[in-house]
């Protein structure tokens, strides 16, 4: 180590507190670099395994391979892993006792892992006469069934008669007690084991799951097969992972009959290569790497800040020392080395320390979010710390640019010191007197003391630039993030749809009478405030040109009969429900009465089009007026009133101008059913909507009710449990946002303290001056605290306009999609303003501390700076 470097290291040791302070800056700006590309890996991290917990770990799957060509396929070199996939189709126990879900649907599988199927209790299939059940089946289906037992099962074909000819039903369609199932052949199992089906198997709506096994050297000639595929290192293939399954692809030629542009079909698990940084749309890799990289120049803005500010001091402080030794034989690349080596001592301590205390940081925060983070991304998989090696080397490599950057013109500036100018100490003190001149109003207004204060930080131009900078960096991001926090807890209240219950339960069934059984028995619950029935069944209307408004033929297009098409929702309110909305709408119930059906005609809501919420009307029939329905022949309502008085289940907008809303008691509703065809009962959909102050108490008691009818399809709405969701959303968005701004915060509140407080140290000849020329220590306070006022004022003009423009941007970036008004956050302005005013009054106040220590006669002895 030369001598130039040794005395940069005892300079260092010497001043403690101004190195301390730096390198505590550049661990929290380490820290925070480390902190976003963990967030970063650790969400894509979170987001791989619940795509393989939804799908399974195969990245390409090749579709309708026949049986002789599969083996083209599995031996490639570039395949590490596959499952054989054949689909077996429906079939149901001959006893089965679930009328909704009454199929198995079968797959058989070589290799089950690959598809993402976890075995729960027993051993997975190896053959073609063995069955593994998903554990959904055993626990809501109704049968008994465990390992050992031994089944046999009717495979068969779905139909539903329509209109006279049979239409096949296939995965996607929904059960209907209308549809024949015909067998076609019988199969007895061993059922192996209990498994865990992906989230993706069990969308098959009319079955559950089952995995049956299949050997690989009895594939069947011409028989469709779906080979799944995990390539060897595919994060390594990256986006050639598309054109070497192209490549495959056309190695075989697909079952006959199936028309194939390229041969066989290719299908990606494209959530798992997303979130694998594979895809042949960037769009979303490309908004992430966008957001790490903004957040990362951020931060290298605020710790340049910082690096530069305390170098830029240390070179005022060492120049005579540098000038020195320049005069006896130090060179310029040796006097511009000890900044960097000063840079490279610093990072040597705070760029460990960074990693460590950021990776400690956010590896606990994300522990403790991870369940508000999974129901606000309504994933499975929990999130954790994922620390890559490579995401490491980078904050490294970004951590040295910026102590470089931040060296770089003070080491310039070392180089060029020559021993006259050092020993004149010119360079820090050219100024001219029209650079420290000020306002006579400040003397006026605030006394000597202020104008010699303005003009101390005027003498000091670098010194204050930094410091208001940073102030004023600090004011941006804390609005900035207070401001991004309202606009989007505005915006996402906007978008959920404002439904006027806490809890509510649907339900469908082919029986209609079990379906009301169901709903009566909800009605009677204890734990609910409020309790409303209702009963929907949609039809079709079709007006004449006169019998809508402008409202709806400003936004409809006549069909080639110069008719309006629009769609009907008829509606029933319970008895009890339903008298009190003719009450509260100021309707007779006489008019209602009568033989033909009867409704009341809510003809009047709030339109939601995109960002824009407009009230709009629909009819312009009059009272008394029938209009026919195209559900069934020769059904007609009549209009028994028309009113603007939303019913209690009806949102306080909509979102589709061509729905019209009928309201009608339970007893018109029954004549309406009653009057049409015999499917008409299965397409009545019943709800019992619920306000309560106990959720769990309700719940507690609406659960064993619901499970009394496995024959009826039932969907519970748990609103109190979505608007928690909103509030874990919250909580998420706040602990990050505002934590960047903290830490940030703290990087510019290094930066203030060391700027000032350094300033006042190199200052204590000046004080000592003052004090020997009669400044008494209560004009000193006054000064400083001048001084402090300036500071905080001028960042403020700076900071809080940016920050109104950064507010306003942010505004119209939500107002694209969202339509409200542009809010000032008054008390984050003030909060901000206090803020201020508190770092600066704060080290002001330990810089006076400090200075009532020296000794005047001293410091007017002490020639160095």
């Amino acid at each position: 180590m030369n001598i130039v470097n040794q005395l940069t290291l005892r300079y260092m040791k010497k001043n403690k507190s101004r190195t301390l302070v730096t390198i505590i800056g550049v661990v929290i700006s380490v820290a925070m670099l480390t902190a976003v590309f963990s967030i970063s890996s650790s969400f894509m991290d979170m987001m791989q395994r619940n795509a393989i917990t939804y799908s399974g770990k195969w990245q390409a799957a090749f579709l309708n391979v026949t049986g002789e060509d599969v083996a083209v396929i599995t031996n490639t070199e570039a395949i590490e892993r596959y499952d054989i996939d054949q689909k077996l189709g429906f079939a149901r126990l001959s006893n089965s006792p679930n009328s909704v879900k009454p199929y198995l649907y079968i797959t058989g599988h070589s290799n089950h892992d690959v598809v993402g199927v976890s075995l729960i209790d027993g051993r997975l299939p190896q053959n073609e006469n063995e069955l593994a059940l998903s554990s959904e089946y055993l626990r809501t289906a109704g049968v008994s069934l465990k390992v050992g037992d031994v089944v046999t099962l009717n495979f068969g074909d779905r139909s539903l008669n329509v209109d006279g000819q049979s239409e096949t039903l296939g995965d996607n369609d929904v059960y209907q007690s209308k549809e024949v199932f015909t067998p076609t052949k019988t199969k007895t199992y061993t059922i192996t084991g209990i498994v865990q089906a992906p989230a993706k198997e069990q969308e098959v709506m009319a079955a559950y799951r089952a995995f049956s096994g299949l050997s690989e050297g009895d594939l069947e000639e011409g028989s469709p097969y779906t080979v799944s595929v995990e390539y060897k290192d595919f994060k390594g293939l990256g986006n050639d992972i598309y054109e070497t399954s192209d490549a495959i692809a056309s190695k075989v030629s697909g079952v006959k009959d199936q028309v194939k542009s390229n041969g066989v079909k290719i299908k990606y698990n494209r959530d798992l290569l997303l979130y694998s940084g594979i895809s042949n749309d960037s769009h979303f890799l490309n908004t992430m790497y966008l957001a790490v990289l903004s957040v990362g120049i951020i931060i290298l803005i605020g710790s340049v800040s910082l690096i530069y500010n305390a170098f830029a001091i240390s070179l005022s402080e060492r120049s005579r020392t540098l000038g020195m030794l320049s005069s006896v034989g130090a060179t310029k690349q040796q006097k511009r080395a000890s900044v960097f080596f000063e840079a490279a001592v610093i990072g040597v301590i705070a760029i460990p320390a960074g990693l460590f205390f950021g990776s400690i940081g956010i590896g606990v925060t994300l522990h403790l979010l991870s369940p508000f983070i999974q129901k606000m991304l309504f994933v499975s998989e929990p999130i954790r710390l994922v620390i890559e090696p490579y995401s490491m080397i980078a904050v490294v490599l970004f951590s040295i640019l910026t102590l470089l950057i931040s060296a770089w013109l003070p080491a310039v500036r070392a180089s060029k010191i020559t021993p006259i100018t050092a020993i004149r100490q010119t360079k820090d003190i050219e100024i001219k007197g029209k650079d420290v001149r000020t306002s006579n109003m400040t003397r006026k207004l605030f006394g000597f003391e202020a104008e010699l204060g303005l003009k101390n930080l005027k003498r000091n131009k670098h010194h204050y630039r930094s410091t208001v900078f940073s102030l004023a960096i600090s004011v941006i991001l804390y609005l900035a993030a207070s401001s991004f926090s309202l606009y989007m807890d505005k915006s996402y209240n906007m978008a959920q749809a404002p439904l006027p219950y806490d809890l509510s339960v649907n339900a469908r069934g082919a029986d209609l009478e079990r379906v009301r059984s169901l709903t009566n028995e909800l009605m009677s619950v204890k734990n609910a405030t409020t309790k409303v029935k209702t009963q929907l069944i949609g039809a079709d209307l079709i007006l004449n040109e006169n019998e809508v408004t402008t409202d709806i033929s400003s936004r409809h297009t006549l069909n080639p009969d110069g008719k309006y098409f629009m769609s009907a929702d008829i509606v029933s309110l319970d008895e009890a429900s339903f008298a009190a909305y003719l009450q509260s709408a100021g309707i007779d119930a006489k008019k209602l009465e009568g033989d033909e059906i009867s409704a009341i005609l809510v003809n009047r809501f709030t339109l939601k089009e995109e960002h824009n919420f407009t009230d709009i009307s629909q009819l312009t029939v009059q009272e008394g007026s029938e209009l026919p329905l195209t559900l069934n022949e020769g059904a007609k309502v009549r209009i028994a009133s028309i009113t603007d008085k939303h019913p209690p289940f009806m949102l306080r907008y909509q979102e589709y101008a061509f729905t019209v809303t009928f309201v009608v008691s339970e007893r018109d509703f029954d004549k309406f059913r009653e009057r049409g065809n015999a499917m008409l009962s299965e397409q009545v959909t019943s709800e019992v909507q619920f306000t309560t102050e106990q959720s769990a108490a309700l719940e507690n008691e609406i659960n064993p009710i619901i499970n009394k009818y496995p024959d009826v399809h039932v969907y519970t709405n748990n609103l109190i449990e979505e608007r928690k969701d909103a509030m874990n959303r919250a909580t998420v968005t706040s602990v990050f946002l505002y934590g960047f701004v903290v830490l940030i915060g703290l990087i510019c509140m290094a930066n203030i303290i060391n700027t000032i407080s350094t300033g006042m140290a190199l200052r204590k000849r000046e004080f000592a001056m003052l004090a020997s020329i009669g400044m008494t220590p209560k004009g000193m306070k006054k000064m400083l605290r001048f001084e402090g006022f300036f500071y905080g004022m001028k960042s403020l003009i700076y900071g809080l306009p940016i920050s109104l423009c950064v507010m306003f941007f942010i505004y119209k970036s939500f107002s694209r999609n969202f339509e409200f008004a542009f809010t000032v956050p008054w008390a984050d302005l003030i909060i901000a303003g206090l803020g201020v005013f508190f770092i600066v009054g704060t080290t002001i106040f330990y810089a006076n501390r400090k200075y009532k220590e020296y000794s005047i006669v001293n410091s007017l002895k002490n020639e160095n700076i």
